[in-house]
């Protein structure tokens, strides 16, 4: 046997959760070996040894000790876990007789002495800039705002829910050569290799009709691109398809455009000038703002009496990269002028004007097949020869504009119908030809003067009379503390200067410039840039205001922060720099950061609902991510009890969210909403985005909701299912029910013990699809033969226009206390009652992803410490947050 310890870990459900640890002894191992006291080795005798001891002790944990290494790291974890069943009174087992209390608590008590002793409030291990962290860093040190790290950098693991961990930030090759190639890509941007004075590379391009294109509200027509609307938003401008600005400069641009009239318009003829503006933009940029934010570069007048072609030509300044679009000004389709769309007025009085042509779109409004051309025909006829209703009572009201339902679809039609009609009969503007040359000449752009000044910036004030080491060492100076986060020393400083002097003499034709380019790079590769918490021992100031920046704004200290570096040993300095920080707008990055995590909102862009549940868009995502970080921020910002994490009584809600809350909102921006306390909705527990990101878009999967509640709000682990137990299939033909599918698969005795505590929690969140909306019922699917599913229609009772009612849900869990919880509104009352279990999970989760390690014994002491104080207290998210960054546990590496 060789002498001292071995041990293995294997993933299992055991009684003592995942760990598998023997550890064999010899009496010949080193002083690292502590004998097992003779009240421990009595206690485990009498109430372990029977199951965990021999040649096959029960779950492979054996117990048959006399000595232990507290050095070796599982070791600690391992005594921990048998602290904590014992704690728990998980173990012994309860069919044999049990400790009595006092030789329990003196067990306990010497386990979590010992557990503190070696398994103290220590253990990061030094730090990557995760993705996020490194962008930022990059972003403030340099100035460049909108710097993003390239597509193939990889992306960070996560470790114990969060990927600033420091475990999961591992250093692999591709990930080096990506930190190689964006250094030089950085540097470029600062110090930028001298190629000359920039020269003019004049083209003439003839973009003509077939060139020009546009998202709406226009065609090609005989020639001619036909605009019909102005309504206030980019995309409905025409703008060239292959053309975009290859330097920054004036070109000649040339429009032949004309009036287009006839005698079959809705609207009276225009006597006033047909005016068309001249817009430039960004190719991929403003595409959805309106013409307010957009810059302008130039006008034209058409005569409205005047049919055949005008010709104009304007000498207009673009920027690289930049296009330019014609807006027809004054035509009759409008805008509200803050507004993108259409108005509801224009809407309203179309509407009005003739009740038969209300009447044929409500009957039209719900064929979704018809296209533009094909809709103004079928409204046209219908008012003509079509059996039309007056008596309607929808005729008595308007639609509400953007309302959900009727106001969102009749607001598309009337558009389309318009549109067609102005294509047909006008009024309309028809550009006949358009052709641009240049640059004639080169003009400096702001991004040209911005990259001027920060190249200034960086290389800081002026030496005149220096030498090349002393310029350097000027830049140097200030640049290195910056990137490193903390003072460098004079050696250290003269090893850089050293790099830029020697690299300037190596060549005659290399410039001051292309010397710091070289230290830049080697900076933003160095262990000291891209890793924090290297030095050993207890983070001075300068390592924990890196900390306290990193944990709030995803960022490096700023110049405030920095300069207080020094007095960061102060508690009082501490918290204020910690209060500035909560309400700097960079604070967003942990909002983001942590929710996306912790709520998993993150997942969302992987996930696209079925369409047989809902139309769902881009839009209803970026929705519901910014109801959860506006209902976050404002519990931070509003320092709102914990308990308004479980039922709040307010949220932020839009018209986008109509459909999934049940609400009524006739505006696309998120404002606050307040519902009485005790519903379904609300709080951590009814946020449509958690709903979405436990389920999978097509179904729901309590397995996988219960897990989520557990980890996340319960603030117990689960350990991974076993490798020969397979998932629960779902049965959409509902032949079995989900109750019954969990207690088949629970029945497995390596599954039942922990689906005892994950099944309920699942279950209770059953009335909630699989995004988030409340069901009392669940749809049943089946395959027609032409392969596409519907909803089975001939056993269940209509609920609404396709959609039919399955099984009902039964959304029932008993925990394994034994309280019998209802619905969601019951485990909401629940964890209300039980607030300090979720308060130790919120805070044991801020703290690991605030120092960047899995809690030791000895940090978890401390979490449980600062439940209890803050709870006299008040309870406050944003006083927690104080509470973990006073800590002990937050100052220590």
């Amino acid at each position: 046997m060789t002498p001292g310890i071995r041990f293995k870990l294997l993933g299992t459900c055991t009684s003592l959760s995942t760990a598998f640890i023997s550890l064999l002894l010899s009496s010949s191992t080193a002083s690292a070996l502590e004998a097992l006291p003779e009240f421990v080795r009595g206690f485990l005798a009498q109430h372990c040894l029977e199951c965990h001891a021999g040649s096959k002790p029960e779950g492979d944990i054996d117990l048959d000790l006399i000595e232990t290494d507290w050095q070796t790291p599982p070791v600690p974890e391992f005594w921990e876990r048998v602290c904590d069943v014992l704690v728990k009174r998980e173990m012994p087992p309860t069919d044999v007789d049990p400790p009595s209390d006092p030789a329990r608590k003196e067990m306990i008590g010497w386990l979590q002495r010992q557990l503190l002793k070696h398994s103290g409030a220590a253990g990061t291990i030094p730090r990557r800039l995760n993705r996020q962290e490194y962008q930022n860093t990059i972003r403030d040190l340099f100035d460049l705002p909108t710097f993003q790290v390239p597509d193939a950098f990889p992306a960070d693991d996560v470790a114990h829910g969060f990927d600033n961990v420091a475990e999961g930030l591992i250093l692999s090759p591709p990930l080096m050569s990506q930190y190689l190639e964006v250094a030089t890509r950085v540097a470029d941007e600062i110090l930028p290799p001298d190629s000359g004075p920039p020269t003019a590379n004049p083209r003439r391009y003839e973009i003509g009709v077939a060139g020009l294109a546009t998202s709406e509200g226009g065609a090609e027509t005989n020639n001619r691109f036909r605009l019909v609307s102005s309504r206030n938003m980019a995309s409905i401008a025409v703008w060239p398809i292959g053309f975009e600005a290859p330097q920054s400069g004036i070109y000649r641009l040339t429009v032949d455009a004309a009036p287009y009239q006839t005698d079959r318009m809705y609207y009276e003829h225009c006597k006033l000038p047909f005016r068309v503006t001249i817009y430039a933009r960004k190719k991929t940029e403003q595409v959805y703002d309106s013409f307010g934010d957009v810059r302008r570069i130039g006008q034209l007048e058409l005569h409205s009496a005047e049919r055949q072609p005008q010709s104009f030509a304007f000498d207009v300044e673009l920027f690289r990269g930049e296009i330019f679009g014609l807006h027809w000004d004054n035509g009759p389709v409008v805008s509200e002028p803050s507004e993108r769309e259409l108005s509801p007025a224009f809407l309203g009085e179309r509407l009005t004007a003739n009740w038969r042509f209300y009447a044929a779109m409500l009957q039209l409004y719900e064929n979704r097949s018809l296209n533009q051309s094909k809709l103004y025909d079928a409204t046209i006829a219908l008012m003509n020869n079509g059996a039309l209703d007056s008596g309607d009572p929808r005729l008595n009201s308007l639609p509400k504009h953007y309302g959900g339902g009727l106001g969102f679809t009749m607001h598309n039609f009337i558009m389309q119908f318009v549109h067609e009609e102005l294509r047909r009969f006008g009024p309309a503007v028809d550009v006949t030809d358009v052709r641009i040359e240049g640059p004639l000449r080169l003009i400096e752009d702001e991004e040209t003067r911005t990259a001027k000044a920060r190249t200034r910036q960086f290389l800081g004030p002026q030496i005149t009379n220096g030498t090349e080491w002393d310029v350097a060492a000027s830049v140097m100076r200030r640049f290195l503390p910056r990137a490193f986060r903390r003072p460098v020393g004079e050696e250290e400083l003269r090893d850089y200067v050293t790099i830029v002097v020697d690299h300037v003499r190596s060549r005659s034709s290399l410039r001051l410039e292309d010397g710091l380019h070289l230290a830049v790079r080697r900076v933003l590769v160095s262990p000291r840039f891209l890793y924090r918490g290297l030095s050993q021992g207890r983070l001075d100031d300068f390592d924990l205001a890196t900390r306290l920046s990193y944990f709030l704004t995803s960022s490096p200290p700023d110049k405030q922060l920095a300069a207080a570096a020094g007095e960061l040993s102060n508690p009082d300095v501490l918290k204020r720099e910690m209060l500035r920080l909560l309400e700097s707008p960079k604070c967003v990055h942990f909002v983001r950061s942590f929710t996306g995590q912790w709520l998993g909102t993150r997942l969302l862009k992987d996930i696209m609902p079925d369409p047989r549940l809902l139309k769902f868009y881009d839009a209803h995502r970026e929705a519901l991510i910014q109801e959860t970080e506006l209902f976050f921020a404002e519990m931070l910002r509003e320092n709102r009890p914990l308990d308004d994490f479980i039922d709040p009584g307010f949220s932020y809600r839009s018209a986008l969210l109509n459909e999934i809350y049940g609400d009524n909102l006739s505006t696309f921006d998120m404002q606050r909403v307040t519902f009485d306390r005790g519903g379904r909705h609300g709080g951590i527990t009814g946020l449509a985005s958690v709903m979405m990101a436990t389920a999978n878009g097509v179904d729901t999967h309590p397995v996988h909701r219960g897990v989520w509640m557990l980890e996340n709000v319960f603030g117990t682990s689960t350990p991974a299912p076993p490798e020969n137990v397979p998932a629960i299939a779902p049965d959409t033909t509902r032949a079995t029910s989900l109750r019954e599918q969990l207690a088949a698969h629970a029945s497995d005795r390596n599954c039942a013990r922990c689906h005892q505590r994950i099944d309920p929690l699942g279950m209770v969140l059953e009335n909630f699809d699989p995004v988030g909306r409340w069901r009392d019922h669940y749809p049943v699917y089946v395959a027609p033969a032409d392969g596409e599913a519907t909803l089975e229609k001939e056993f269940y009772d209509t609920i609404g226009e396709g959609t039919r009612r399955g099984p009902a849900v039964d959304a029932v869990g008993v925990l394994p206390d034994e309280t019998r919880l209802e619905d969601v509104t019951d485990l909401r009352r629940y964890l209300l009652e039980n607030i300090d279990m979720f308060s130790k999970c919120l805070t044991r989760k801020l703290m690991i992803y605030a120092t960047g390690r899995p809690l030791s014994f000895g940090d978890r002491q401390i979490a449980d410490r600062v439940v209890r104080e803050l709870k006299a207290d008040g309870n406050g998210f944003r006083d927690l947050i104080g509470a973990i960054v006073l800590s002990e546990a937050f100052a220590t590496r």
